[in-house]
């Protein structure tokens, strides 16, 4: 079985995702099993597998704990840190080809807390994130230098490899990037992009659209790349 995290900034597409590249192994012939781990979501397109909804809702804890949204989000990460054997437990019990592990969408709850690397480390058979860029980030260049540090981060903290894509890539077009900045901070993206470069040397950047299912076959055929003893990601 092969696990998958679902990862990205508020917005970037990672149910979309979750959803579209599920229905496509489906169709391929592979068994898919879907994860929640959002507890504020409020419809999902696809049914779980295991929906951490089940342990914790924000709405509930918002209504009962007289919380503002962040003040629950934060709740609620502490709920799901409690029972974590629990939720591992449920997600370990299911038995697919894929598992699609669709995250929190404040990325910072599962990346920077402890329920994330508690998660993966504790899974059963192959895991790898799919860290997903959204194109409006790329309208300033320190933005997508800072986006693919933090792709690098996402590998730190969840102890897997990653996989890298730019959802919603047919709006590329639409996006005229500002001119490179200039002075000390321009200097500092250039030497963190220096960086970023030779870690990522072995990596390339997947181009999907999860709404209109384009590069859904660019990125099945990086995940085998991934596990492939022989291949990369050049």
């Amino acid at each position: 079985m092969i696990n998958l995290f679902i990862i990205g900034p508020a917005g970037s597409g990672k149910t979309t995702l979750t959803y579209s590249f599920g229905k496509w192994l489906e169709e391929e012939g592979y068994s898919v099993g879907y994860i929640n781990l959002d507890p504020g979501v409020i419809i999902l397109p696809f049914t779980p597998s295991f929906d951490v909804r089940e342990i914790v809702n924000i709405n509930e804890i918002i209504l009962n704990e007289k919380l503002g949204p962040n003040g629950a989000l934060i709740r609620a990460s502490e709920i799901i840190e409690n029972n974590i054997s629990k939720i591992i437990d449920k997600i370990n019990s299911i038995s697919c080809d894929y598992l699609l592990i669709d995250t929190p969408g404040q990325m910072e709850l599962f990346l920077f807390r402890e329920m994330g690397p508690l998660i993966s480390s504790s899974l059963n058979g192959r895991k790898a994130s799919i860290f997903i860029i959204d194109p409006s980030f790329m309208k300033r260049r320190n933005d997508f230098i800072t986006l693919k540090l933090l792709g690098i981060i996402v590998e730190l903290r969840l102890g897997v490899p990653s996989i890298e894509i730019i959802n919603k890539c047919d709006l590329l077009k639409e996006i005229t990037p500002s001119k490179i900045e200039t002075g000390m901070l321009a200097g500092l993206a250039e030497e963190i992009n220096d960086i970023v470069e030779k870690i990522e040397k072995k990596k390339r950047t997947i181009m999907v659209s999860a709404k209109n299912n384009i590069g859904l076959l660019e990125l099945y055929n990086a995940i085998n790349e991934l596990f492939c003893v022989c291949g990369d990601l050049t």
